[in-house]
Protein backbone atom coordinates (compact mmCIF):
# COMPACT_ATOMS: atom_id res chain seq x y z
CA UNK A 1 0.00 0.00 0.00
CA UNK A 2 1.23 3.36 -0.71
CA UNK A 3 1.02 5.58 1.94
CA UNK A 4 -0.07 8.90 0.33
CA UNK A 5 -1.84 12.06 1.91
CA UNK A 6 -4.91 10.32 2.67
CA UNK A 7 -5.28 6.78 3.71
CA UNK A 8 -6.78 4.40 1.72
CA UNK A 9 -7.63 0.67 3.52
CA UNK A 10 -9.92 -1.42 1.28
CA UNK A 11 -7.17 -1.97 -1.59
CA UNK A 12 -4.87 -3.91 1.26
CA UNK A 13 -7.13 -5.20 3.32
CA UNK A 14 -7.62 -8.80 3.79
CA UNK A 15 -10.39 -9.56 5.80
CA UNK A 16 -11.01 -12.52 8.08
CA UNK A 17 -14.37 -14.00 7.59
CA UNK A 18 -14.35 -16.22 10.90
CA UNK A 19 -13.22 -15.57 14.16
CA UNK A 20 -9.87 -16.74 14.89
CA UNK A 21 -8.88 -18.14 18.13
CA UNK A 22 -5.38 -16.60 20.21
CA UNK A 23 -3.85 -17.57 22.84
CA UNK A 24 -5.45 -14.33 25.23
CA UNK A 25 -8.74 -14.61 23.55
CA UNK A 26 -10.87 -15.15 20.47
CA UNK A 27 -9.70 -12.64 17.24
CA UNK A 28 -13.28 -11.23 16.23
CA UNK A 29 -11.78 -9.12 13.48
CA UNK A 30 -8.45 -8.93 11.27
CA UNK A 31 -6.94 -6.82 8.59
CA UNK A 32 -3.42 -7.39 7.03
CA UNK A 33 -1.49 -4.52 5.25
CA UNK A 34 2.43 -4.15 3.78
CA UNK A 35 1.82 -7.66 2.67
CA UNK A 36 1.22 -9.15 5.98
CA UNK A 37 4.19 -7.23 7.78
CA UNK A 38 1.04 -4.96 9.56
CA UNK A 39 -1.38 -6.57 11.14
CA UNK A 40 -4.83 -4.97 12.89
CA UNK A 41 -7.23 -6.83 15.06
CA UNK A 42 -9.67 -7.20 17.37
CA UNK A 43 -10.38 -9.58 20.09
CA UNK A 44 -13.63 -10.48 21.82
CA UNK A 45 -12.25 -10.83 25.48
CA UNK A 46 -11.48 -7.20 25.45
CA UNK A 47 -14.36 -4.64 26.66
CA UNK A 48 -14.22 -1.93 24.34
CA UNK A 49 -13.52 -2.09 20.65
CA UNK A 50 -9.95 -1.35 20.60
CA UNK A 51 -7.59 -2.24 17.79
CA UNK A 52 -4.04 -4.67 18.35
CA UNK A 53 -1.52 -4.63 16.07
CA UNK A 54 1.71 -6.70 15.66
CA UNK A 55 4.23 -5.48 13.60
CA UNK A 56 7.03 -7.48 11.42
CA UNK A 57 10.29 -5.48 10.16
CA UNK A 58 12.16 -7.18 7.47
CA UNK A 59 15.48 -8.00 9.22
CA UNK A 60 13.99 -7.48 13.04
CA UNK A 61 13.22 -10.37 15.29
CA UNK A 62 10.11 -11.80 15.96
CA UNK A 63 7.04 -9.29 16.04
CA UNK A 64 6.20 -6.10 17.83
CA UNK A 65 2.59 -5.83 19.70
CA UNK A 66 0.80 -2.70 20.64
CA UNK A 67 -2.37 -1.37 21.42
CA UNK A 68 -3.05 1.26 19.38
CA UNK A 69 -5.55 3.11 21.53
CA UNK A 70 -8.31 3.17 19.47
CA UNK A 71 -11.21 1.82 17.82
CA UNK A 72 -11.52 3.84 14.83
CA UNK A 73 -9.90 1.90 11.95
CA UNK A 74 -8.09 4.58 10.26
CA UNK A 75 -6.42 5.47 13.61
CA UNK A 76 -5.57 2.87 13.95
CA UNK A 77 -3.97 1.83 11.08
CA UNK A 78 -1.87 5.58 11.23
CA UNK A 79 -0.65 4.32 14.39
CA UNK A 80 0.09 1.07 13.19
CA UNK A 81 1.69 2.70 9.92
CA UNK A 82 3.74 5.01 11.82
CA UNK A 83 5.34 2.59 14.30
CA UNK A 84 6.19 0.07 11.20
CA UNK A 85 7.85 2.94 9.85
CA UNK A 86 9.85 3.77 13.05
CA UNK A 87 10.89 0.45 13.13
CA UNK A 88 12.02 0.00 9.94
CA UNK A 89 14.27 3.25 10.14
CA UNK A 90 15.77 1.53 13.49
CA UNK A 91 16.20 -1.59 11.92
CA UNK A 92 18.14 0.00 9.01
CA UNK A 93 20.48 2.40 10.87
CA UNK A 94 21.22 -0.90 13.14
CA UNK A 95 20.46 1.35 16.16
CA UNK A 96 19.20 -1.46 18.10
CA UNK A 97 17.61 -5.30 17.00
CA UNK A 98 13.87 -4.59 16.55
CA UNK A 99 11.23 -7.03 17.86
CA UNK A 100 13.99 -8.51 20.31
CA UNK A 101 11.98 -9.53 23.43
CA UNK A 102 14.08 -8.64 26.95
CA UNK A 103 13.73 -12.28 28.26
CA UNK A 104 17.39 -13.73 26.25
CA UNK A 105 18.86 -10.29 27.67
CA UNK A 106 17.82 -10.95 31.45
CA UNK A 107 19.02 -14.48 31.37
CA UNK A 108 22.62 -13.74 29.66
CA UNK A 109 23.02 -10.63 32.05
CA UNK A 110 22.28 -12.91 34.98
CA UNK A 111 24.57 -15.53 33.71
CA UNK A 112 27.39 -12.85 33.41
CA UNK A 113 27.20 -11.97 37.04
CA UNK A 114 27.28 -15.40 38.47
CA UNK A 115 30.82 -16.08 38.87
CA UNK A 116 31.00 -12.61 40.81
CA UNK A 117 28.04 -13.60 43.13
CA UNK A 118 29.75 -13.50 45.96
CA UNK A 119 30.39 -9.70 46.05
CA UNK A 120 27.00 -8.19 48.02
CA UNK A 121 26.23 -5.88 45.36
CA UNK A 122 26.47 -8.16 42.27
CA UNK A 123 24.38 -10.76 44.13
CA UNK A 124 21.30 -7.58 44.99
CA UNK A 125 21.54 -7.00 41.08
CA UNK A 126 20.65 -10.78 40.14
CA UNK A 127 18.30 -10.85 42.84
CA UNK A 128 16.63 -7.66 41.22
CA UNK A 129 16.50 -9.15 37.74
CA UNK A 130 15.06 -12.28 39.21
CA UNK A 131 12.58 -10.66 40.82
CA UNK A 132 11.63 -8.16 37.69
CA UNK A 133 11.95 -11.00 34.96
CA UNK A 134 8.41 -11.78 34.97
CA UNK A 135 7.33 -8.39 34.09
CA UNK A 136 10.10 -7.61 31.32
CA UNK A 137 10.74 -10.75 29.78
CA UNK A 138 8.00 -11.01 27.08
CA UNK A 139 8.37 -6.95 26.59
CA UNK A 140 10.58 -6.44 23.84
CA UNK A 141 13.05 -2.96 23.81
CA UNK A 142 11.19 -1.45 21.52
CA UNK A 143 8.48 -0.82 24.40
CA UNK A 144 10.97 0.39 27.01
CA UNK A 145 9.77 3.82 27.96
CA UNK A 146 9.30 5.50 31.52
CA UNK A 147 5.62 4.52 31.50
CA UNK A 148 6.65 1.09 31.65
CA UNK A 149 9.54 1.54 34.32
CA UNK A 150 6.40 3.29 36.37
CA UNK A 151 4.19 -0.36 35.77
CA UNK A 152 7.36 -2.05 36.93
CA UNK A 153 7.49 -0.10 39.87
CA UNK A 154 3.89 -0.82 40.53
CA UNK A 155 4.22 -4.39 39.66
CA UNK A 156 7.04 -4.74 42.34
CA UNK A 157 4.88 -3.01 44.79
CA UNK A 158 2.13 -5.30 43.64
CA UNK A 159 4.62 -8.18 45.23
CA UNK A 160 5.49 -6.64 48.71
CA UNK A 161 3.27 -8.22 51.83
CA UNK A 162 2.54 -4.27 53.20
CA UNK A 163 2.31 -3.27 49.60
CA UNK A 164 4.61 -0.59 49.71
CA UNK A 165 8.11 0.21 48.39
CA UNK A 166 10.32 3.61 50.13
CA UNK A 167 11.76 5.90 47.81
CA UNK A 168 15.25 4.40 48.70
CA UNK A 169 13.75 1.33 47.68
CA UNK A 170 12.60 2.38 44.35
CA UNK A 171 15.93 4.41 43.93
CA UNK A 172 18.29 1.20 44.56
CA UNK A 173 15.96 -0.91 42.44
CA UNK A 174 16.47 2.40 39.63
CA UNK A 175 20.26 2.03 40.42
CA UNK A 176 20.66 -1.77 39.75
CA UNK A 177 17.73 -1.51 36.58
CA UNK A 178 20.36 0.73 34.97
CA UNK A 179 23.74 -0.90 34.87
CA UNK A 180 21.24 -3.87 33.50
CA UNK A 181 20.44 -1.27 30.48
CA UNK A 182 23.80 -0.06 30.30
CA UNK A 183 24.69 -3.64 29.22
CA UNK A 184 22.31 -4.02 26.88
CA UNK A 185 23.48 -0.69 25.15
CA UNK A 186 26.83 -2.19 25.21
CA UNK A 187 25.42 -6.09 23.92
CA UNK A 188 23.50 -4.38 21.10
CA UNK A 189 20.10 -5.16 22.40
CA UNK A 190 19.37 -1.41 23.42
CA UNK A 191 20.05 1.96 21.51
CA UNK A 192 20.00 4.10 24.34
CA UNK A 193 19.10 4.66 28.23
CA UNK A 194 15.50 5.19 28.59
CA UNK A 195 14.30 8.13 30.84
CA UNK A 196 13.48 6.32 34.33
CA UNK A 197 10.76 7.88 36.55
CA UNK A 198 11.29 10.82 39.04
CA UNK A 199 11.68 9.24 42.29
CA UNK A 200 10.02 11.56 45.34
CA UNK A 201 9.97 11.12 48.95
CA UNK A 202 10.73 11.99 52.06
CA UNK A 203 14.43 12.85 52.65
CA UNK A 204 13.86 14.15 56.30
CA UNK A 205 16.62 12.70 59.03
CA UNK A 206 17.06 8.84 59.02
CA UNK A 207 15.67 7.30 62.39
CA UNK A 208 19.21 7.60 64.85
CA UNK A 209 19.90 7.48 68.65
CA UNK A 210 20.55 11.47 69.97
CA UNK A 211 22.83 11.93 72.65
CA UNK A 212 20.36 11.14 75.44
CA UNK A 213 18.90 7.81 73.78
CA UNK A 214 22.32 6.75 72.52
CA UNK A 215 23.41 6.70 76.62
CA UNK A 216 20.16 5.49 77.61
CA UNK A 217 20.77 2.25 75.29
CA UNK A 218 24.46 2.08 76.49
CA UNK A 219 23.42 1.97 80.19
CA UNK A 220 20.50 -1.16 79.73
CA UNK A 221 23.46 -3.16 78.02
CA UNK A 222 24.47 -4.27 81.73
CA UNK A 223 20.94 -4.82 83.20
CA UNK A 224 20.05 -6.94 80.16
CA UNK A 225 23.15 -9.36 79.73
CA UNK A 226 22.87 -9.76 83.89
CA UNK A 227 18.67 -10.35 83.58
CA UNK A 228 19.63 -12.66 80.00
CA UNK A 229 18.80 -16.56 80.69
CA UNK A 230 22.31 -18.53 80.90
CA UNK A 231 21.96 -20.49 77.43
CA UNK A 232 21.32 -16.70 75.51
CA UNK A 233 24.15 -14.80 77.48
CA UNK A 234 26.78 -15.06 75.28
CA UNK A 235 24.42 -14.55 72.22
CA UNK A 236 23.50 -11.43 73.73
CA UNK A 237 27.10 -10.20 74.86
CA UNK A 238 28.01 -10.50 71.03
CA UNK A 239 24.93 -8.66 70.24
CA UNK A 240 26.64 -5.74 72.45
CA UNK A 241 29.43 -5.80 71.12
CA UNK A 242 28.12 -5.87 67.59
CA UNK A 243 25.76 -2.68 68.63
CA UNK A 244 29.33 -1.02 69.38
CA UNK A 245 31.39 -1.51 66.83
CA UNK A 246 28.81 -0.49 63.94
CA UNK A 247 27.74 2.88 66.02
CA UNK A 248 31.35 3.74 66.55
CA UNK A 249 32.55 2.89 63.07
CA UNK A 250 29.30 3.42 60.75
CA UNK A 251 30.43 -0.20 58.78
CA UNK A 252 27.00 -1.35 57.36
CA UNK A 253 25.53 -4.52 58.10
CA UNK A 254 26.93 -6.40 55.30
CA UNK A 255 30.25 -5.27 55.63
CA UNK A 256 30.13 -6.76 59.64
CA UNK A 257 28.85 -9.81 58.64
CA UNK A 258 32.04 -10.22 56.60
CA UNK A 259 35.05 -9.28 58.67
CA UNK A 260 37.55 -11.28 59.51
CA UNK A 261 40.53 -11.00 62.13
CA UNK A 262 42.80 -10.85 59.55
CA UNK A 263 41.32 -7.12 58.50
CA UNK A 264 41.88 -5.45 61.77
CA UNK A 265 45.09 -3.39 62.36
CA UNK A 266 46.09 -1.24 64.76
CA UNK A 267 47.28 2.54 64.44
CA UNK A 268 47.75 3.43 68.06
CA UNK A 269 47.46 2.49 71.59
CA UNK A 270 43.56 3.22 71.37
CA UNK A 271 42.93 3.64 67.61
CA UNK A 272 42.25 0.41 65.83
CA UNK A 273 41.33 0.64 61.52
CA UNK A 274 38.69 -2.48 59.78
CA UNK A 275 39.28 -3.16 55.99
CA UNK A 276 35.93 -4.16 54.77
CA UNK A 277 34.37 -4.81 51.60
CA UNK A 278 31.31 -3.44 50.81
CA UNK A 279 28.83 -2.25 47.76
CA UNK A 280 31.34 0.33 47.45
CA UNK A 281 34.51 -1.83 47.36
CA UNK A 282 36.97 -1.99 49.87
CA UNK A 283 37.67 0.51 52.27
CA UNK A 284 39.45 1.00 55.12
CA UNK A 285 38.15 2.41 58.23
CA UNK A 286 38.69 4.35 61.32
CA UNK A 287 37.69 3.54 64.38
CA UNK A 288 38.12 6.01 66.48
CA UNK A 289 38.50 5.68 70.59
CA UNK A 290 39.15 2.53 72.54
CA UNK A 291 35.70 1.19 72.69
CA UNK A 292 35.75 -0.91 69.27
CA UNK A 293 39.37 -1.88 69.98
CA UNK A 294 38.25 -3.30 73.73
CA UNK A 295 34.55 -5.06 72.54
CA UNK A 296 36.87 -7.38 69.63
CA UNK A 297 39.48 -8.21 72.53
CA UNK A 298 36.60 -9.41 74.66
CA UNK A 299 34.80 -11.25 71.34
CA UNK A 300 38.49 -12.62 70.88
CA UNK A 301 39.23 -13.97 74.08
CA UNK A 302 35.96 -15.64 74.61
CA UNK A 303 36.23 -17.02 70.93
CA UNK A 304 39.73 -18.68 72.11
CA UNK A 305 37.70 -20.90 74.74
CA UNK A 306 36.16 -22.43 71.91
CA UNK A 307 40.12 -24.17 71.17
CA UNK A 308 39.31 -26.66 74.20
CA UNK A 309 35.63 -26.98 73.19
CA UNK A 310 35.47 -30.09 71.11
CA UNK A 311 31.94 -28.92 69.78
CA UNK A 312 33.68 -26.08 68.06
CA UNK A 313 35.39 -25.98 65.11
CA UNK A 314 39.08 -24.67 65.84
CA UNK A 315 39.53 -27.25 68.76
CA UNK A 316 42.41 -28.28 69.06
CA UNK A 317 44.53 -25.18 67.30
CA UNK A 318 47.17 -23.09 68.69
CA UNK A 319 44.58 -19.86 68.25
CA UNK A 320 41.72 -18.34 66.28
CA UNK A 321 42.33 -18.15 62.26
CA UNK A 322 43.29 -14.91 61.24
CA UNK A 323 40.61 -15.56 58.21
CA UNK A 324 38.17 -16.84 60.83
CA UNK A 325 34.95 -14.54 61.00
CA UNK A 326 34.64 -12.53 64.07
CA UNK A 327 30.61 -12.43 64.33
CA UNK A 328 30.04 -16.03 64.56
CA UNK A 329 28.75 -19.11 66.14
CA UNK A 330 30.80 -21.85 67.37
CA UNK A 331 30.78 -23.67 64.41
CA UNK A 332 32.37 -20.58 63.08
CA UNK A 333 29.65 -19.57 60.63
CA UNK A 334 29.38 -15.95 59.85
CA UNK A 335 26.42 -14.91 62.07
CA UNK A 336 23.62 -13.71 59.17
CA UNK A 337 21.98 -11.11 61.25
CA UNK A 338 21.25 -9.33 64.47
CA UNK A 339 17.49 -8.03 63.52
CA UNK A 340 15.65 -10.27 65.73
CA UNK A 341 17.68 -9.93 68.79
CA UNK A 342 18.15 -6.32 67.97
CA UNK A 343 14.82 -5.72 67.75
CA UNK A 344 13.69 -7.15 71.01
CA UNK A 345 16.70 -5.41 73.14
CA UNK A 346 15.13 -1.85 71.45
CA UNK A 347 11.63 -3.39 72.79
CA UNK A 348 13.11 -4.35 76.13
CA UNK A 349 14.32 -0.52 76.75
CA UNK A 350 11.47 1.24 75.17
CA UNK A 351 13.89 2.69 72.17
CA UNK A 352 11.79 0.98 69.08
CA UNK A 353 10.70 3.99 67.42
CA UNK A 354 12.39 7.43 66.88
CA UNK A 355 10.49 10.97 67.90
CA UNK A 356 8.63 10.58 64.89
CA UNK A 357 7.44 7.65 65.42
CA UNK A 358 9.90 5.91 62.90
CA UNK A 359 10.95 2.07 63.65
CA UNK A 360 14.38 1.45 64.30
CA UNK A 361 16.71 -1.08 62.66
CA UNK A 362 20.62 -2.24 62.70
CA UNK A 363 20.85 0.53 59.84
CA UNK A 364 19.88 3.18 62.58
CA UNK A 365 23.52 2.81 63.70
CA UNK A 366 25.17 3.93 61.03
CA UNK A 367 22.88 6.91 60.91
CA UNK A 368 23.83 7.70 64.42
CA UNK A 369 27.25 7.38 63.72
CA UNK A 370 27.30 9.68 60.73
CA UNK A 371 24.98 12.24 62.76
CA UNK A 372 27.64 12.21 65.63
CA UNK A 373 30.36 12.43 63.68
CA UNK A 374 29.21 15.41 61.68
CA UNK A 375 27.74 17.15 64.80
CA UNK A 376 31.59 16.56 66.37
CA UNK A 377 32.78 18.89 63.10
CA UNK A 378 34.24 16.36 61.13
CA UNK A 379 34.18 16.97 57.35
CA UNK A 380 31.99 15.40 54.74
CA UNK A 381 34.48 14.62 52.70
CA UNK A 382 36.63 12.87 55.44
CA UNK A 383 33.49 11.10 57.01
CA UNK A 384 31.97 10.50 53.21
CA UNK A 385 35.44 8.15 52.72
CA UNK A 386 35.79 6.62 56.21
CA UNK A 387 31.75 5.60 55.65
CA UNK A 388 32.04 4.67 51.75
CA UNK A 389 29.31 6.81 50.93
CA UNK A 390 29.67 10.57 48.98
CA UNK A 391 29.47 13.78 50.27
CA UNK A 392 26.15 14.65 48.41
CA UNK A 393 24.65 11.90 50.48
CA UNK A 394 25.93 13.20 53.67
CA UNK A 395 24.19 16.25 52.63
CA UNK A 396 20.74 14.90 51.49
CA UNK A 397 20.51 12.70 54.29
CA UNK A 398 22.42 14.29 57.11
CA UNK A 399 22.51 17.95 56.01
CA UNK A 400 20.49 18.62 59.88
CA UNK A 401 23.66 18.14 61.70
CA UNK A 402 25.65 20.44 59.71
CA UNK A 403 24.64 23.42 61.75
CA UNK A 404 25.16 21.53 64.85
CA UNK A 405 28.39 20.98 64.19
CA UNK A 406 29.41 24.68 62.77
CA UNK A 407 27.99 26.00 66.69
CA UNK A 408 31.54 27.61 67.45
CA UNK A 409 31.37 29.50 64.59
CA UNK A 410 27.56 30.19 64.19
CA UNK A 411 27.73 31.53 68.22
CA UNK A 412 30.44 33.75 67.53
CA UNK A 413 29.42 37.31 69.64
CA UNK A 414 29.46 39.84 67.43
CA UNK A 415 32.64 42.38 67.32
CA UNK A 416 32.06 45.62 67.46
CA UNK A 417 32.17 47.71 64.44
CA UNK A 418 36.05 49.59 64.35
CA UNK A 419 35.98 52.76 64.56
CA UNK A 420 36.43 54.77 61.22
CA UNK A 421 40.07 55.92 60.73
CA UNK A 422 38.61 58.35 58.27
CA UNK A 423 38.13 61.53 59.68
CA UNK A 424 38.27 65.24 58.92
CA UNK A 425 40.15 65.76 55.56
CA UNK A 426 42.48 62.67 55.86
CA UNK A 427 43.07 59.92 53.14
CA UNK A 428 40.55 56.87 52.87
CA UNK A 429 43.99 54.92 53.15
CA UNK A 430 44.84 56.12 56.30
CA UNK A 431 44.68 53.08 58.21
CA UNK A 432 47.39 51.53 55.96
CA UNK A 433 50.00 53.09 58.19
CA UNK A 434 51.75 54.40 55.04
Amino acid sequence: MENSGRIEIASDIDPVDEPVASPKGIITESKTFRDGLIYLYRRGDYKKPTWLCRIKVPGGIGYVNRSTKTADEHQAFKFADDLYNQLLVKSLTGDAPVGKRMGPAIAAYIKRLEPQRARQSVHYKILLMQRVKSFLERKTFEELSTALLSKLVDHQIAQTKKGELSPNSVKRMFSDLKHFFNWCVEEGHLASMPRFPKVSGDKARRPHFNPNEWSKLRSAMGPYLQSSPKYVQWDRHLLMHYIIVLAETGIRVGEARELRWRDLRPIDAANIALMVKGKTGIREVVASGSKVRDGLGLILKRRRKDLNDEASDIFGLDDVPDDSFIFCDKKGQAIGSFKKSFATFLREIGLTCDTFGRPRTLYSLRHTYATSRLEAGVNHYTLAKNMGTSVAMLEEYYGHTTNVGMVDELTKPKSKRAASTNKGNGSGLDWLGG
